[in-house]
């Protein structure tokens, strides 16, 4: 079962483990606005204050953090390796089990984060036995293995939705988005992407060449954790200018998608999204 956990940027899958997932933390902002001529506070000790909520009232068995978690490419600040093992740290005394996937910002962050924490490359990994749940970061292509779970989890685009008030302003907002997928369509785009056979049938050849039983995956976009971060607005950007190989290939429908706020509400689906802007 998928739970939002309104008014967090977090999801929760209760199956074999209470699995809460976040993601784009992007610490070390701040250092980079400097860098520009924009100052402002840190923001560290709130997004482990806010993380550290999330966690304490939900209290999962485990925890995946989807990437980007620190923010400078391809140096790492001193800020950054001040304060991304403290985050962990207080992480860990809440909850044992800790996974990170590795995301397009976390240059070198095996030199930074914990020993007992679980790294993962930038492919995404699997987990559960019965219903599988895939982790993701998604500026790479994903691991094969990733077309066998029930649910794909992605991070990334930092998802909004642009909508226009009455007055004619346009406000931006984070949101959830989650849709189904057919696995054949993302199984055609992966062995194209591998020089592979996708012509004839891509789902026996998949199976043929990978040993996996492929599924029509459910796929949830996840928002940013962190409000500083800008977004992509889902309902003004064209599928394949979405920041990720395995959404704009088109394999991912991604128009009949379901739109969400953080708080729950339903917005529409995204095609209908489209016409208000």
């Amino acid at each position: 079962m998928i739970r939002l956990l309104p008014p967090w940027p977090a999801l929760l899958v209760e199956g074999e483990e209470r699995v809460l997932l976040a993601s784009d933390f992007h610490l070390g902002l701040e250092y980079e606005l400097a860098k520009m001529g924009v100052s402002i506070p840190y923001q560290t000790e709130r997004i482990i204050d806010e993380l550290l909520t999330v966690v304490r009232e939900n209290k999962p068995d485990r925890v995946i953090l989807l990437g980007d978690i620190k923010h400078g490419v391809p140096i790492t600040s001193f800020q950054e390796r001040r304060e991304i093992p403290r985050f962990f740290e207080a992480l860990k005394k809440e909850v044992e089990n800790v996974d990170v996937v590795r995301g397009n910002h976390d240059a070198n962050i095996q030199q930074i984060i914990p020993e007992n924490i679980n790294l993962h490359s930038s492919s995404g990994f699997l987990l559960g036995d019965k219903h599988k749940l895939a982790a993701i970061h998604g500026h790479a292509w994903p691991n094969p293995r990733v077309l066998s779970a029930d649910l794909i989890v992605m991070g990334h685009n930092h998802p909004t939705v642009l909508l226009k008030t009455p007055l004619g302003v346009r406000i931006s907002q984070r949101v959830w988005v989650k849709g189904l997928c057919k696995g054949s369509d993302l199984a055609k785009a992966i062995l194209k992407q591998k020089g592979l056979d996708a012509n004839e049938d891509p789902s026996e050849n998949f199976e043929k060449l990978f040993g996996l039983k492929l599924v029509n995956p459910q796929i949830v976009l996840m928002p940013s954790f962190n409000d500083l971060l800008g977004g992509m607005p889902i309902n003004s950007e064209f599928p394949k200018n979405l920041l990720s190989p395995m959404l704009s290939s088109g394999a991912v429908k991604i128009d009949d998608f379901e739109v969400y706020l953080l708080d729950g509400t339903f917005l529409g689906k995204v095609n209908f999204l489209r016409s208000l802007v």
